[in-house]
């Protein structure tokens, strides 16, 4: 998995390959480096995922969390179609994508 950081007012990580074991914790680990750095505005762009199974998705979670937990904020944005139905399915399309308001926390 490749992670690219690209300089926009909201910081915006391309994430390309698929969300899944064993690459998946690599974009934990660029959120904390973020979240370190002062950044609280993060958009995850998921447009080149080509696959994500229930480590992705858990990925995606401790993401949301970890900046939730800074009084940041984390959305995903462009993803496709076969990302988009995982994530509708288990009831996290609309909290990642910023339809649900404020910064909680997903327990």
């Amino acid at each position: 998995m490749i992670l690219k950081l690209c300089p926009t007012r909201d910081h915006i990580v391309r994430v390309t390959s698929s969300l899944s074991l064993p690459g998946s914790r690599t974009l934990r680990h660029r959120v904390r480096a973020l979240l370190r750095r002062g950044e609280r505005r993060i958009v995850l762009d998921l447009s080149a995922v080509s696959r994500i199974d229930a480590a992705g998705v858990g990925e995606l979670i401790r993401a949301f969390n970890m900046t939730a937990a800074v009084n940041g904020a984390l959305r995903v944005v462009n993803a496709p179609a076969w990302v988009r139905e995982i994530l509708e399915r288990a009831h996290l399309f609309e909290l990642l994508s910023g339809g649900r308001t404020g910064n909680r926390k997903f327990a």
